[in-house]
């Protein structure tokens, strides 16, 4: 009942009764999990890596980064299609693609100076009429022509009153629409330019005159008809530090390090209100998000102001950890995410939501700018910070996915486990990254991340090491983990809470942990079955009798009868659960044929080296020393080599270059095999699985074997049985099972596939007595499964077990890009999870729809946990790109 299950959740101690701190502590985590304020740390950080710093062709420091876009007819453009701008002081403009390859290089010079060199101090682009602008120490301002790749001089306003320190351009797509340049001199005043851009306006090039050179006052009085001049002087008591105009206010907004007026928003004619905002160390930076109405300042006082525009009364959000004065501001997710640069080379990330910093990035080398000063320039699309003083530098702030390519991401390395809880409805996964994620799977929502949940010192420092194994307690209340070291250690996975620390043989990968009553069994790298007592704090555990002469790689478990365990070799040995004992050892490479249990010695095993570039035979003792590079063990299920033994091929390095012209000719397939003319002695087992709810007889098959072959071998765990049969499950060449689950009564077997796949198949009257089979209704699953719908032709799936009566495929479909290593399933709801390689987890149901992947930013399906998904359904895009007809179906 509901009251017993929530006494259990609360009864962490396990205790005969409940005690306050129990009570207590779910009551904090109840709460905690509704609170939108107290949120689980990212997964990933926004900014992960190293900057790509290169140089930047300039003899001086740069002063501004600018961006020309490519028009498109309508007068909108992408930050996709362009160009980059750099210009240092000395006036020397570099042109940069995308991908910051340097294209050409201009100048802008001062055509009156003869001695003294020019002192530019900012560019900015004017794409809609195709001119560059720079201001000078000259206090003048030149407007460049850039069309057809030239860079000619047009116009030339000289004698402002002050130097012109920072300018902003802002144009319409609506070319009726009057563009505006506004400008910020070092008198603390702010100059719009207003003029009209229908056939470039005041930029037009009249035949026969090259130059126009005009007196800023002669352009104040209306020398130049199409452009008009607003001045507002005195803005500010020091220069200008930065000026931007939006649409969205129609004003214009201007900064200074002053504390009076330090920031300044006001229409462009001067007609409408005001708005000063005021701070005792000035402004030196903002950033204003059109979207949601945010504004954002930085300043020498180290602190990030978070604004309502209509309100400069007072800041809504304080952010205080800079110590050094804050040189730019980036917005993301219409201001939700906030990234901010100080002079000292820190960047911190702030969460609006949380209004806390959740990223602190001090990886800016010094090169980058050394004493000078740094200029920014941020691409929202590409999501690129490009830095620039003597050096340039590129940033990518986020992680940017492509909602073409796919739905999202779990995990950010392969998911080694997916794990469903029924006490608390939650779903556990873990993964390569050492990660611990709780969620939600009927809203699809996160509950809660232990990151690091491994580790090991490597020269004084904590290194993460991937988790390769987990499992829940009997009791559905704690979590076991394994990691590539060795080392175990037991969850309270609502909290993060380590509650224990064992480990088997130092640097032994764990490969597969079973939790009975009582008892703890870990296997791995060191060839053995190693018991621990789930209570008490013993690290160290007592160890079985060897009887494997390679590495354990699976486990299953048949409660209070046995244990079977795997190795890499192809042994499996049957053990008694109760005493430990070994009671049978069989071979799957000849099934037949029973080994005797005292035989441990060591053979050598040839392997197939899975290397990308070619077919290598290694020839490996298993008593040689395990390489203690855990990463490689990551790849088990990836570039796996194609090989099916019970199909005979022909090594392309056989055939003769007439019979591999005639091959082709014939568009006949070829199976690359390895270069080995002898047959391989041993086949891995890579899943196993109980068939629980089936008699322990002789004859009947309640365990199955997934080899490297392709096949499920079928055994009997009787002491009097053994192999009774096998059937194969793929239908490309080089794939096989590398993880199975059934439903409590045994009706499916779901297999999961290196090639990404997941197969559902009717163990119903497969493999047992006459006395239990049941008789088999085939309307009903047809209503349940698409995939055994009639085709016009059918699909590979179908014709490879065309010949295979028992037992009935009932559904194939890719259902990962990569390898499955893992797979559950919901028996109430009647949801299959999948966990694969290719750091995702996703649900589907059980006749193979697809219904989400956790930690997708698309909004998740309405589910409820007792009713099966009812749509709508669609397909992950990137499965769609390489699906088969029948997974489409």
């Amino acid at each position: 009942s509901v009251c017993v299950r929530r006494n259990v959740q609360i009864n962490q101690t396990q205790g005969e009764f409940i005690n306050w701190n129990d009570l207590v502590s779910h009551l904090l985590l109840e709460f905690q999990e509704k609170d939108t304020s107290v949120q689980t740390p990212e997964l990933i950080q926004p900014i992960s890596g190293f900057p790509r710093v290169f140089k930047s062709q300039h003899r001086h420091p740069i002063a501004r980064i600018s961006f020309q876009p490519a028009l498109f007819p309508d007068r909108s453009y992408s930050y996709m299609d362009g160009k980059y701008l750099t210009v240092s002081h000395d006036g020397m403009i570099h042109y940069w693609s995308l991908d910051m390859e340097r294209e050409r290089t201009v100048y802008s010079a001062a055509t009156e100076l003869k001695v003294h060199p020019t002192w530019v101090t900012d560019l900015v682009c004017l794409p809609d009429v195709s001119i560059v602008c720079t201001s000078s120490t000259e206090r003048d301002l030149r407007f460049y022509d850039t069309v057809a790749k030239q860079f000619q001089l047009r116009i030339l306003i000289t004698s402002l009153d002050y130097v012109v320190v920072c300018m902003h351009y802002y144009f319409s797509k609506n070319i009726d629409e009057e563009s505006r340049l506004v400008l910020g001199d070092e008198g603390g005043n702010v100059i719009v330019f207003s003029f009209t851009t229908r056939e470039k306006g005041p930029f037009y090039h009249k035949p026969g005159v090259d130059l126009t050179h005009i007196r800023y006052q002669q352009l104040v009085k209306g020398g130049i008809p199409s452009i008009k001049v607003f001045e507002f002087l005195n803005v500010h008591s020091d220069w200008v530090c930065q000026v931007s105009y939006y649409s969205s206010l129609h004003s214009f907004l201007s900064c200074a390090i002053c504390p009076e007026n330090s920031l300044y928003m006001r229409d462009d004619t001067g007609t409408k209100s005001q708005y000063t905002f005021r701070s005792s160390s000035g402004i030196s930076c903002f950033n204003f998000s059109e979207e949601s109405h945010l504004l954002v300042t930085g300043g020498p006082d180290c602190i990030v102001r978070v604004w309502n525009i209509f309100v400069s009364s007072k800041a809504n959000c304080v952010f205080h950890g800079h110590h050094a004065a804050i040189c730019h501001i980036v917005l993301q997710d219409a201001g939700q995410m906030i990234f901010s640069v100080s002079k000292d080379r820190c960047i911190k990330v702030w969460d609006l939501a949380q209004q806390s910093c959740i990223q602190t990035y001090n990886l800016l080398p010094f090169e980058i700018c050394g004493r000078s000063t740094m200029v920014f320039f941020y691409n929202p699309l590409s999501r690129n910070l490009i830095i620039g003083s003597i050096k340039l530098a590129v940033l990518v702030f986020g992680q940017l996915i492509d909602e073409t390519q796919t739905d999202g991401y779990t995990h950010t390395k392969p998911v080694t486990t997916a794990l469903y809880n029924p006490l608390f409805k939650c779903i556990v996964t873990v993964g390569l990254d050492s990660c611990i994620i709780v969620w939600d799977p009927w809203s699809g929502r996160k509950i809660f991340l232990v990151k690091d949940a491994h580790i090991r010192m490597l020269y004084g420092e904590g290194k993460p090491v991937e988790i390769t194994a987990a499992t829940f307690d009997p009791a559905n209340q704690l979590l076991l983990t394994g990691a590539g070291d060795g080392t175990l250690k037991i969850w309270n996975f609502n909290t993060g809470t380590c509650i224990r620390n064992m480990s088997i043989t130092p640097n032994s990968e764990v490969t597969s942990v079973i939790w009975i009553k009582s008892r703890i069994l870990a296997v791995g790298w060191d060839r053995r079955v190693t018991e621990f007592a789930d209570t008490g704090k013993e690290v160290q555990g007592k160890s079985w009798e060897t009887r494997h002469t390679d590495e354990v790689l699976c486990t299953a478990v048949r409660m209070f009868q046995a244990l079977a365990t795997s190795s890499y070799n192809g042994e499996l040995v049957l053990w008694t659960l109760e005493t430990g004992q070994a009671y049978r050892r069989y071979e799957v490479a000849n099934p037949t044929r029973k080994l005797a249990i005292g035989q441990v010695a060591s053979r050598s095993r040839t392997r197939i080296s899975r290397s990308n570039s070619s077919c290598r035979v290694a020839s490996q003792s298993s008593e040689s020393s395990r390489d203690t590079d855990w990463s490689g063990r990551a790849t088990r299920y990836q570039n796996t080599i194609p090989y099916h033994k019970t199909k005979k091929t022909v090594s392309p390095q056989k055939l003769s270059p007439k019979g591999q012209k005639k091959s082709r000719v014939r568009r006949v397939s070829v199976i690359e095999m390895p270069i080995l003319e002898n047959v391989i002695e041993s086949l891995t087992i890579h899943a196993m699985v109980f068939l629980n709810t089936r008699p322990m007889t002789v004859n009947c098959g309640t365990l199955l074997v997934a080899v490297e072959n392709g096949a499920i071998q079928v055994w009997s765990h009787h002491s009097g049985g053994g192999h009774l049969g096998e059937f194969f499950t793929i239908h490309t060449p080089g794939d096989y099972v590398v993880s199975m689950a059934t439903d409590p009564d045994n009706e499916y077997l779901f297999t999961g596939h290196t090639a990404g796949y997941v197969k559902t198949w009717l163990m119903k009257s497969y493999m047992v007595p006459e006395e239990h089979q049941s008789k088999v209704v085939m309307p009903k699953y047809r209503l349940q499964f698409p995939f055994l719908w009639k085709d016009r032709v059918e699909g590979r799936a179908k014709r490879a077990v065309r010949e295979q009566p028992l037992p009935i495929l009932l559904s194939s479909y890719r259902a990962h890009l990569e390898a499955v290593t893992h797979i559950e399933y919901l028996a109430e709801s009647r949801i299959v999870i999948s966990s694969s390689s290719d750091h995702t987890v996703r649900l589907w149901t059980v006749g193979g729809r697809y219904v989400g992947t956790l930690g997708t930013f698309h909004p998740w399906m309405n589910l409820q946990n007792d009713m099966e998904p009812q749509g709508p359904f669609r397909i992950p895009p990137d499965i769609k790109r390489v699906a088969s007809s029948t997974t489409l179906k």
